[in-house]
């Protein structure tokens, strides 16, 4: 047995719900009609957008937080970079969607996205991904590095080579 790096981190998460937000509107007619644009065009900083509240549950405390699936997405390309395989991410539309069908569609998504890279020991162990969860704010083990956590690990999982299980310190 292969003894791992890194803390063991077993936190549970899911999507509860979201909500459709509204962000700098105005009052003249011009304004209203660029603002229905920018709220359907999801490159647009400003307008409608989607806020996620997400509950996570570690070491017998539970919270929620509010996310942007852009948040989402930015964890995600950061941990793509760092680790070498990453789970597929919901796909992003260029044209925002507010239907209810959509939007519960991505929320069940997300939410299975998210429980998928939580039961990863080597996504658990990123300061990112602490951060991500507010687990520093939650659990004070979190706000201080100790020189015994790696700075990354990774796990292989490689059936085709023969290798099962494999951690190493990057």
């Amino acid at each position: 047995s292969i003894a791992k790096l890194g803390k063991h981190v077993c936190i549970e998460v899911k999507v509860v719900r979201y909500d459709v937000v509204q962000s700098g509107a105005s009052d003249d007619p011009l304004s209203r009609g660029l603002d229905v644009l920018k709220a359907r065009v999801s490159l647009a900083k400003t307008g409608q957008h989607v806020q996620y509240t997400l509950q996570v549950g570690y070491a017998g405390k539970t919270w929620c937080m509010q996310r942007r699936f852009q948040d989402v997405a930015k964890l995600h390309e950061t941990l793509k970079r760092r680790l070498p395989w990453m789970p597929e991410l919901p796909a992003k539309s260029v044209v925002r969607q507010f239907s209810p069908e959509y939007l519960e569609a991505r929320k069940v998504a997300l939410s299975a996205y998210l429980q998928e890279i939580t039961r990863r020991r080597d996504v658990l162990n990123c300061p990112e991904t602490h951060e991500f969860f507010e687990l520093r704010q939650h659990d004070p083990s979190f706000r201080s590095r100790d020189n015994s956590d790696p700075s990354l690990v990774a796990e292989v999982h490689e059936s085709m080579y023969g290798v099962t299980s494999f951690a190493y310190q990057a």
